[in-house]
């Protein structure tokens, strides 16, 4: 019978090894909830109960991982109200340009839209950068008193 109990322990003690090895943050209040475990593992309630607590761990896990998943692509899918590419708005050849001068410098104003397309005054950049915005093509960006559009 003491050889049993010296087998026994031996077994214990070189599963707590590996365990250790494999998970080095286990704690030393673990692994004494653990040897109590393998001492009782030859119950075959013991054993029901670890299996049904695995599972239902991994069922939680799964379900985690299914909702991270779904989370990601939800975020890597392009909404399906975004606005169309320019060609298919039928958008003017200026319209057009300013759209890719906003791309190019990444934030524009009137004054800048006057500027790089030779409009004399500021109310005909205005009145196209705004119809940009209306259409989702540009966002608004309030700075003061002047008003900035950026790619939407």
């Amino acid at each position: 019978m003491a050889g049993k109990r010296d087998s026994d322990s031996t077994s214990v003690s070189t599963m707590i090894s590996a365990i250790k090895a494999l998970l080095p943050g286990v704690e030393d209040d673990d692994i004494m909830s653990l040897e109590l475990l393998v001492q009782r593992a030859q119950d075959p309630v013991v054993l029901a109960t670890l299996i049904a607590a695995l599972i239902e761990e991994r069922r939680r896990t799964n379900a985690l991982l299914k909702e991270i998943r779904d989370a990601l692509a939800a975020l890597q899918t392009p909404p399906s109200s975004a606005p169309a590419p320019p060609e298919d708005l039928g958008l003017s050849e200026r319209d057009e340009q300013i759209l890719a001068l906003v791309r190019e410098r990444g934030m524009v104003c009137a004054e800048d839209i006057r500027d790089a397309l030779g409009y004399k005054g500021l109310n005909a950049a205005s009145a196209r950068l705004n119809f940009l915005y209306r259409q989702g093509l540009v966002r608004k960006i309030r700075k003061g008193r002047k008003v900035y559009y950026a790619p939407a």
